[in-house]
């Protein structure tokens, strides 16, 4: 994600929404690109500023840092703009500008500090503020940007709103998050796994049903007790030469791993625990297991466990990792207890019930049984 904004910048939103996490990113990529930052914090001394910063995988230890919690708000433009004047900055933030302009004198002196200083000098300026406070900066800013925070059963989502941007595009928002010693993560900056171009494997277990398995295909399986069946065809695909990703989230995985032993096979299997933190964290572990393992083939046994915490919001997110899995080449299989929109973003749905399995794909609709002898495959 490109964040290089230039001239005066406004971010705002509620607390907690991710403003100084982000204006601590632009600061970082700043300063290692050997510009003078300047950052004016009202909240935060400087030792626990550079410590958060740390702890998100940015470093601020090269910055000028103003520690000004209990200085009049006056004295800290008056200073801002003296020390801006006779320098060479690249970038100043002042979190939060909302107290420094709350008095009509100190908004004047705002707007003439940018017009008389900052853009005559070339200075990027960044201002944080809270969503309730609009100041002078929202008018005379470059670069306008609103974050927000909502909840899905727990589970945040981030949105950064770019609502004016001088010189580019506006008007639209993407998806964040922020991650331990990574900062903050958008959604196109996750890892990519080496694209695996076509590709067609057999399944004793289910080609006889859906046919062979393709790169790039999805396969829904919706019903009870099809761990079976999707351990015996995680097996045969590997002994086919395919990397197998065998994601389990209702069962032990190294039970899991020993019965795809068990059917002649070998996987990746992987014990996945959904937690209520924003979903973005959980779509950025899978790319980065998906990356590690250079799977050609990813199978999810117990998707609904994702439903069960992410509510609706857990559709979104498989339509998501589907539509980068199709331009990879890689296989997906996954298992519900039901179905839950899966099947229109499939090309193969199998729905086993009683034993009894119905097909659907692009040559039609067929009807099959679920056998496990002398193997657990589908029989048509």
């Amino acid at each position: 994600m490109e964040l290089d904004f230039r001239g005066v910048t406004a971010i705002f939103g509620r607390p907690g929404v991710g403003k100084t996490s982000l204006a601590m990113r632009i600061a970082h990529e700043r300063l290692s690109k050997g510009d003078r930052v300047l950052w004016v914090s009202l909240y935060e001394d400087r030792e626990a500023l550079i410590q958060n910063a740390s702890s998100l995988g940015y470093d601020l230890s090269k910055a000028e840092i103003w520690d000004m919690i209990f200085v009049k708000t006056d004295a800290i433009l008056n200073q801002i703009v003296s020390t801006v004047s006779q320098s060479d900055y690249g970038l100043v933030v002042v979190d939060s500008i909302s107290s420094i302009v709350e008095g009509s004198q100190s908004r004047e002196y705002l707007i003439n500090a940018v017009y008389r200083v900052f853009r005559p000098a070339g200075i990027d300026f960044i201002g944080i503020s809270e969503e309730e406070a609009v100041t002078p900066l929202d008018y005379i800013a470059d670069n306008l940007i609103r974050l927000e925070m909502k909840f899905f059963n727990g589970a945040a989502e981030r949105r950064m709103y770019v609502l004016k941007a001088r010189g580019r595009r506006a008007g639209y928002y993407v998806e964040f998050d922020i991650i331990e010693k990574r900062g903050v993560v958008f959604l196109d900056e996750l890892p990519r796994p080496q694209t695996k171009g076509g590709w067609e494997k057999y399944a004793e277990a289910i080609s006889r049903a859906v046919g062979p398995v393709r790169g790039g295909n999805i396969y829904l399986f919706a019903g009870w007790g099809l761990t079976p069946l999707l351990a015996k065809t995680a097996a045969d695909l590997s002994k086919d030469g395919a990397k197998v990703l065998y994601r389990i989230f209702e069962r032990d995985a190294s039970l899991v791993a020993a019965l795809v032993e068990r059917f002649g096979g070998r996987a990746e299997v992987q014990r996945v625990e959904p937690k209520p933190v924003n979903y973005l964290a959980h779509v950025a572990e899978f790319f980065e297991t998906l990356t590690n393992t250079s799977a050609d083939v990813v199978i999810s046994d117990g998707l609904d466990a994702e439903f069960h915490l992410y509510g609706d919001k857990a559709l979104e997110l498989n339509r998501r990792e589907i539509k980068e899995l199709r331009k990879l080449g890689i296989a997906v299989m996954a298992s519900v207890h039901r179905d839950r929109g899966l099947r229109h973003i499939s090309d193969v749905a199998v729905y086993v019930r009683n034993r009894n399995a119905v097909v659907y794909s692009a040559q039609g609709r067929r009807e099959c049984r679920l056998e496990y002898e002398p193997a657990p495959h589908l029989h048509c």
